[in-house]
């Protein structure tokens, strides 16, 4: 069996169209199938209108109250369906009905585990975008090229062996499903072309909003993709920006605060620490409980305070003992010393302050 899922939202007269369409594909293609309309409340009765078709065709509906979001439909979807192949589709006509047979078929011969319909192979496209619709999709598209090689990674089209559900960590935001299920459980992956068509009834979903969630959404790809690597990246563009403000409390202080430079280094290495700090516990690792935050604190602290000791400790066995304590080397010594002290603090806060 397939189960079509369709995430729904004030799309009253498109599903009118849509259920017909599939039942009458896949019953001519001779694919036993259900379908499943997973709406979020929406104020026009597209739900009630979906549960009318239920005398007729094999319609499973779900009414959502409270909750919204395309990709937490689809994973609703996913825990009602029966089928052993799931298609994820738009339910604005944007996507053909007309070739789920080609979706599914790649599945049920053993050719693939999942299918992906692109917009972007031969026989595919796109009907009359504008040039700055093609340009934000093609430019998403590259920002995905670090968790997917998929030629059309923000299509929202897809069939998946159900199978391989079970047990993904599936965590999406926003709208991009197809890329979430498809990083995460890592399918043999086929592409289908397809010629997707702008909604003609209704309006798009595809906001500012839905862009920043995107981003959102590659940043917890990235970082469940590459584990560590990727922490200790954010944890260093985190350190740089604290040298950032760190110099910038330094300078204001001296100048403006008529404190001596090694006073106001001590208040400016506290405010950056705090600042490193706060975001590191909000960025690179999980939020603190607000019950742990003072003993986090004073942990993050006293690390980055040994860091400091590792720093001058490396400089000066550097500078003693391998030569490098004429100019220029000890600049060489002195960044070799901020490189250990990083890993000493990224390993400190990651095993011990934000555990």
């Amino acid at each position: 069996m397939v189960s079509v899922i369709l995430p729904t939202y004030n799309e009253v007269e498109n599903i009118r169209q849509i259920i017909p369409m599939i039942h009458e594909t896949l019953s001519a293609a001779g694919i036993e199938h259900e379908i499943i309309v997973v709406d979020d409340d929406s104020p026009d009765g597209t739900a009630e209108e979906a549960s009318g078709f239920g005398s007729r065709y094999p319609v499973v509906v779900r009414k959502r109250v409270g909750t919204r979001g395309l990709a937490t439909a689809v994973l609703e979807g996913f825990q009602l369906s029966k089928g052993e192949i799931c298609v994820v589709m738009d339910a604005d006509m944007s996507h053909p009905v007309s070739t789920i047979p080609e979706m599914v078929r790649p599945i049920v011969s053993g050719d693939a585990d999942a299918t992906v319909g692109t917009r972007y192979i031969e026989g595919g496209g796109h009907e009359g975008w504008p040039w700055f619709r093609r340009i934000v999709s093609h430019g998403a598209g590259l920002l995905a090229r670090g968790v997917t090689t998929l030629s059309d990674p923000t299509s929202g089209y897809m069939a998946i062996r159900k199978s391989l559900l079970a047990g993904a960590d599936l965590d999406p935001v926003g709208w991009k499903i197809v890329l979430e299920v498809v990083v995460k459980t890592r399918p043999r992956v086929l592409e289908v072309p397809i010629v997707f068509a702008d909604r003609q009834i209704g309006l798009s979903k595809l906001t500012v909003r839905s862009q920043i969630e995107y981003l959102h959404h590659l940043w917890k790809l990235h970082r469940s993709k590459y584990g560590s690597w990727f922490q200790f990246l954010s944890f260093c563009l985190v350190g740089a920006s604290g040298v950032l403000v760190d110099t910038v409390v330094l300078v204001s202080l001296v100048e403006f605060g008529s404190l001596t430079p090694i006073g106001a280094a001590v208040i400016a290495f506290l405010v950056a620490v705090s600042w490193n700090y706060r975001w590191n516990s909000m960025w690179t690792f999980r939020r603190v409980p607000p019950g742990n935050r003072a003993k986090a604190y004073g942990s993050f602290v006293a690390i980055c305070m040994a860091g400091l000791l590792v720093r001058v400790s490396v400089m000066y066995f550097l500078m003693e003992y391998a030569g490098m304590g004429g100019k220029p080397w000890y600049v060489l010594a002195s960044l070799a010393g901020i490189l250990a002290a990083t890993v000493f603090n990224f390993l400190g806060a990651k095993w011990l302050v934000f555990r």
